[in-house]
């Protein structure tokens, strides 16, 4: 984050929220039993959190304690509620031609959605301050609603580099390029960047698979495979390898080829690219519907690669929790193929993999990089 350190939450503060945003209004009670925190410390947390807007607290009347004969004695419960629009954060997905942006509230509900294409690019490079103009734009058509912007997430396929330095963008051709820097004295915000799939764990952590499991694997499949770790609640900004290993793990040495040249790996079935490619289909547009049409054979080939880079992830991750992402990974992994594959990597007796499957859009992408501007904002990065 680039500025607007002073609005951090402390410690305490931040548990008290994050707590309140992903599982709703709490006794005070039950807050300090779950996050250890003593009345006096809870007391001094609330207190705060209401002076800065972000809780609401109130007397729940209809309920309170009694005694043996029944009456009812002491004080009523207190509830803390989050108020999720007492912040916003507008957060926006680059992709290689256009910027999907979206308005969020604290707690990653999207208000408002806007698009625009980038500059075409010069010589396979993306024009950076064009780009810049583009994203400044969406920021002041979709801040026009509410009264402040607190903050700017910013996510893109590739490598990142301290939240701020866009060190490998694939897609845009760009190489150490500092878009953090460039957006907060464009837009006047704070600024966070980061790898799209990376912005779809930190969603997860606190809005989808993090509520019940504090260690899981994601893993988006379309254009492309890739991979993002949640290990006992922190998410891994970096993969040693870009998750080069898992995606390019053999299967079949007969199998068809990947664009690096091997033979029957995972990504030569999974990535929708080389797929399309290779059936004579050009761009990524097409989905794994249409591919199967011109070839059930590949798709049952998919169907199994999948259910095998499934059990990988989890056996590596020691988590029985994966998350699936990608425009129409929900149809492959229904696949009866998919389940017999991962059914057959589990010993006898043990409990199946919990998988969850979200059919992302572009939306989606922007809303996960809006979560990290939330988290950003709030001091939880």
């Amino acid at each position: 984050m680039k500025s607007g350190d002073e609005r951090h939450l402390t410690p305490r503060a931040l548990a008290v929220t994050r707590y309140l945003l992903m599982h709703g209004p709490s006794t005070r009670a039950d807050l300090a039993g779950e996050l250890q925190l003593s009345d006096a410390s809870l007391s001094r947390v609330a207190r705060l959190l209401v002076e800065q807007g972000i809780v609401t607290e109130h007397a729940d009347r209809g309920v309170s304690t009694t005694g043996a004969t029944g009456a009812a004695i002491g004080r009523p419960r207190q509830i803390l509620t989050a108020v999720p629009g007492s912040r916003h954060v507008v957060g926006v997905k680059l992709t290689g031609d256009t910027a999907y942006a979206v308005l969020c509230d604290l707690a990653g509900t999207v208000l408002a959605t806007a698009s625009k294409a980038l500059p075409e690019p010069e010589d396979g490079v993306v024009p950076v301050a064009g780009a810049v103009r583009v994203v400044r734009g969406l920021v002041t058509r979709l801040g026009r609603p509410v009264t402040r912007v607190d903050g700017l997430g910013v996510s893109v396929g590739g490598v990142v580099e301290g939240r701020s330095v866009v060190r490998d963008g694939v897609f845009l051709g760009w190489r150490g390029v500092d878009l953090g820097a460039l957006l907060t004295q464009a837009c006047g915000l704070p600024v966070v960047l980061s790898n799209d799939v990376v912005g779809l764990a930190r969603e997860q952590l606190w809005f989808g698979a993090g509520r019940t499991h504090a260690t899981f694997g994601v893993v988006t499949v379309g254009a492309g495979l890739g991979y993002a770790v949640v290990r006992e609640g922190q998410v891994l900004e970096h993969l040693i390898d870009n998750g080069h290993l898992l995606s390019h793990s053999p299967l079949d040495a007969s199998g068809p080829v990947c664009r690096q040249g091997h033979h029957g790996c995972v990504s030569a079935y999974l990535d929708r690219t080389d797929v399309a490619a290779r059936l004579g289909r050009s761009g990524s547009a097409v989905s794994f519907e249409q591919l199967a049409q011109l070839d059930p054979d590949w798709f049952t080939g998919a169907a199994r690669a999948l259910g095998h880079l499934i059990a990988t992830v989890a056996g590596g991750l020691q988590t029985e929790r994966i998350v699936l992402a990608g425009e129409d990974v929900a149809t492959l992994y229904a696949d009866p193929v998919t389940t017999a594959t991962l059914a057959a990597r589990l010993r006898p007796g043990d409990d199946p993999l919990q998988v969850s499957t979200e059919p992302l859009g572009f939306t989606d992408w922007a809303r996960g990089a809006a979560v990290v501007g939330i988290q950003a904002v709030l001091g939880a990065l």
